[in-house]
């Protein structure tokens, strides 16, 4: 799937709004198996409260404003969004936010994202924002060759079930908090493969936001296709949302290729003026 192409992306124009509505209705990567639904999530009156954050965004950059900065860390970014979203979507209360829990020792167990109420049911949410790529479906991994899919996939599952631990109930009794009816993933992010790959096996999601995945930014680049097109790599921080760049902040493939490994995204222009991804490509 590429979701770059959502209709979405011709609508929003304010840049941390964009990666708000990536939070909001992305597709996941892959299948934890307790996904909370992107319907509940965004809610019945999401879209109108996107555009009306879009044209007036001052609330969203004065809650990002109370916790930056965030350096290169993109997660802690995310995480600020997500936090926004549910104290300020209609449908949503914020209970708590990383909460932390102890064993009988004192030492801590973990902490969880966010306690929140949607649509009137007590969530435990993990949030996690993920880019892996690879050769095939088996080895994918981040540009920190450390970072495995594998390896994220198995420390989600042990944080959403640390919800049935004591020490986590205890946690919410300390906090006064409800108790939660649900523990839920927002699992956001991309998966890179190669240009000749057919379809992906589960756990990975076949609907997932795909990109391509080499070691050559021209044979990407041909790969990836489309005409009248240009480029940009894509700084950390700027990697929820599909780019839209004013030509002066893109590239030709010549220059492209200059850039060591990383994620660029493959631009057309629209009729606003504006250099908008189609594609997402990553280099190893």
């Amino acid at each position: 799937m590429n979701y770059a192409l959502d209709a979405l992306w011709w609508r929003l124009t304010d840049p941390a709004v964009r990666d708000l509505a990536v939070l909001l209705t992305a597709p996941p990567p892959w299948h934890s198996g307790h996904e909370l639904p992107v319907r509940s999530l965004l809610g019945g009156q999401g879209f109108r409260c996107l555009l009306a954050l879009d044209a007036a965004p001052q609330p969203l950059y004065a809650a990002l404003h109370d916790e930056a900065p965030f350096g290169h860390r993109l997660g802690v970014y995310a995480e600020a969004l997500l936090a926004f979203w549910l104290q300020y979507a209609p449908h949503c209360r914020l209970y708590a936010r990383n909460l932390p829990f102890r064993r009988a020792d004192g030492c801590t167990a973990g902490a969880a994202d966010f306690i929140a109420d949607i649509n009137g049911v007590c969530h435990h949410i993990e949030l996690t924002c993920k880019y892996y790529g690879g050769a095939d479906a088996a080895a994918l991994c981040g540009l920190n060759r450390a970072d495995t899919l594998h390896g994220k996939a198995a420390k989600l599952g042990a944080q959403l079930a640390q919800a049935a631990t004591p020490a986590f109930q205890a946690a919410l009794h300390a906090a006064g908090v409800p108790e939660v009816a649900a523990s839920v993933s927002v699992v956001r992010g991309m998966l890179f493969l190669p240009p000749d790959t057919d379809a992906v096996p589960p756990p990975l999601n076949p609907y997932a936001w795909q990109g391509l995945w080499g070691e050559d930014w021209a044979a990407l680049a041909a790969a990836a296709g489309g005409e009248q097109v240009r480029y940009a790599p894509i700084p950390r921080m700027a990697l929820l949302a599909p780019q839209r760049l004013p030509e002066n902040q893109t590239l030709a493939l010549e220059a492209l290729v200059s850039e060591p490994q990383g994620m660029a995204a493959v631009l057309q222009r629209r009729p606003d003026g504006h250099w908008h991804e189609i594609r997402r490509l990553m280099k190893v």
